[in-house]
């Protein structure tokens, strides 16, 4: 299982995951799962994160599976998009999940939607019978009304059902941090940081196993916010040291696959690290844009609905 917890403010939204795989006895669990994805559509801005399988038996995770499937579908709304991805996860999901524990695959997805403002979705089971798994995205509110606020904070996997069985004053902690962040009294670091050990917290108290030492931390700022606010990052960390290197996320910007340019693009840099010469020496900053475009001109422009 995992750590998923996410939590809005009036101008941001943030989201651990922590990075555990387990294989039950099999073998000893890796801590190295992206479990996050984030999202831009035409409306909206947000990031996936979800609870129950890991990886497939191929050991593809469901975080680059969900990019593939939308990967190509330009011109969606957030909610559109996210009606697509359960309608693909009622066909692919249910083989891989007969050896997870309990069978099921929860997504959270903390946004900001254009003209409503902060919403929390998830993606989830709503038919489980005869083994055929239906899913279906909903949005969770206070109350039923139509256009009732979003519930500003959610939990899931072993490591949410940990938090919410704790004294609640984490809860209030969290929600006075996120408020003095809006206000520009703490910097983004210090948030993330706190969520880390948060993770942290979590993996030492559970004895099972189930989260790891190791986690990711994103936030994304509301695109009608305030003048001049940060966009948003993501950070990992061990424990609750930050690590020193950023892979990019898997990320979709209106059906454009972000990860995979931003990769290219890397690679391209990746050889001069090593090179200390280089930071002094202008020149030896070649970029060989023949081959960049080689490179664009081999990755997938569709959506790969296909989870292996």
């Amino acid at each position: 299982m995992t750590l998923v917890l996410s939590v809005h403010s009036r101008d941001h939204l943030w989201l651990l995951a922590d990075r555990r795989l387990t294989y039950g006895g099999r073998r000893p669990p890796v801590d190295d799962a992206v479990k996050v994805m984030e999202l831009e559509t035409t409306d909206g801005v947000g990031v996936l994160a979800y609870a129950g399988l890991g990886a497939t038996a191929y050991g593809t995770q469901p975080s680059d599976w969900m990019s593939a499937v939308l990967r190509g579908r330009g011109g969606l709304t957030f909610e559109q998009a996210l009606g697509v991805l359960a309608s693909v996860a009622t066909k692919e999901l249910p083989p891989h999940l007969a050896r997870t524990p309990g069978g099921g695959h929860t997504i959270i997805v903390p946004a900001f939607v254009q003209g409503i403002g902060s919403r929390l979705y998830t993606i989830d089971i709503v038919d489980a019978k005869n083994r055929k798994h239906r899913y279906r995205f909903t949005s969770r509110q206070r109350t039923a009304e139509p256009g009732s606020p979003s519930i500003r904070l959610a939990a899931g996997g072993t490591g949410g059902l940990y938090l919410s069985r704790q004294d609640p004053t984490w809860r209030r902690v969290l929600f006075d941090l996120v408020k003095a962040h809006d206000r520009g009294k703490v910097r983004d670091h210090f948030v993330a940081d706190h969520l880390a050990a948060l993770n942290y917290e979590v993996h030492q108290a559970l004895a099972d196993g189930t989260v790891g030492p190791r986690s990711v931390v994103v936030w994304r700022g509301r695109r009608d916010g305030r003048p001049g606010q940060p966009g948003g990052a993501h950070q990992f960390y061990t424990g609750v040291d930050r690590d020193g290197a950023n892979a990019p996320l898997p990320t979709i910007s209106n059906g454009l696959d972000v990860q995979a340019l931003l990769e290219v693009m890397w690679k391209q840099f990746t050889p001069l690290l090593g090179d200390p010469a280089a930071v002094v020496d202008e020149s030896r900053f070649r970029f060989d844009t023949d081959e960049v475009n080689r490179q664009l001109a081999k990755l997938p422009e569709g959506p790969d609905e296909k989870l292996r």
